[in-house]
């Protein structure tokens, strides 16, 4: 059973400005739990996820735990050194990422199948397939430091985006 690593808990309590005991209001359990799980003390119960998914509603976090889970296999939040995150320089970069996967993508010879392409070819795909991932990042990245400079819940627009997916087709409808 995986478990939420309580400094993950604690840096996204800090980040967001609210005490233990206000994030204790807004999940149940204990501040003194919540003490007891940012110092890994007691091992954070997996049906405390969600709650505490809701209540930090921290988009770093929820980047975090996925990391954490799924053993690096993610797509990151883009804060190396060379990453301004002034939102201006943050929209070049995606729209620069994105041009870059859009060239890519033009030069596939969508009408081959797979069978009958070349050692080129195939290459050619994976480094598209790296320049999608290198636009999904920088889109990523905008995206989360918008949320946070204008104050949106990352929770509530995640969600309302799942919807506009969900109505429009491109995901079938899950109970979570």
């Amino acid at each position: 059973m995986v478990t939420i690593n309580g400094q993950l808990i604690a840096e996204s309590r800090k980040r967001q400005g609210i005490s233990q005991n206000e994030l204790a209001s807004k999940v149940p359990t204990s501040r003194e739990s919540i003490a007891k799980y940012e110092t890994n003390a007691r091992k954070t119960p997996k049906e405390m996820q969600p709650f505490l998914t809701q209540a930090l509603d921290d988009p770093l976090f929820i980047l975090k735990q996925q990391d954490e889970i799924t053993g690096g296999v993610t797509i990151p939040y883009l804060d190396g050194e060379l990453i301004d995150h002034h939102y201006a320089s943050l929209t070049f970069l995606a729209i620069k990422e994105l041009r870059e996967a859009e060239t890519h993508l033009e030069d596939i010879d969508l009408s081959k199948p797979v069978a009958f392409m070349r050692c080129h070819e195939a290459d050619h795909i994976q480094r598209t397939i790296r320049e999608l991932l290198d636009s999904a990042a920088a889109a990523q990245t905008l995206a989360i430091d918008l949320m946070n400079n204008f104050d949106f819940s990352y929770v509530e627009e995640i969600k309302q985006w799942k919807a506009s997916l969900m109505a429009r087709g491109y995901i079938q409808r899950r109970n979570k």
